[in-house]
């Protein structure tokens, strides 16, 4: 997904049984990428167990990370927000195994 020059992208994503993430973010501008996730994992449903994390993580044409997962997670829920201003474009996707 890419978003519009100069705007932030927003994605989310639905993961069942992973056992890592990864979110990618790209641009070719020289502007700062500025990329916030947040992840919420639960086992079977959220009266079991859950884990929740976030963070924001800044760089240059390439930005990566890896939000933990619970151990025995059933599902998890990624959202991001990227952007890098000016009339930058950026690219994102997240990534389960």
């Amino acid at each position: 997904m890419t978003s519009k020059p100069g705007k932030t992208l927003h994605r989310y994503r639905i993961v069942q049984n992973p056992k890592a993430l990864g979110v990618v973010v790209t641009s070719s501008s020289s502007r700062t990428i500025k990329l916030s996730w947040w992840s919420y994992c639960e086992m079977e449903s959220d009266d079991v167990m859950t884990e929740e994390d976030q963070g924001t993580i800044t760089g240059v044409h390439l930005v990566n990370a890896y939000p933990p997962v619970l151990d025995g997670a059933t599902t998890c829920y990624v959202w991001i927000n990227a952007g890098a201003g000016g009339t930058a474009k950026v690219s994102a996707a997240i990534f389960a195994y």
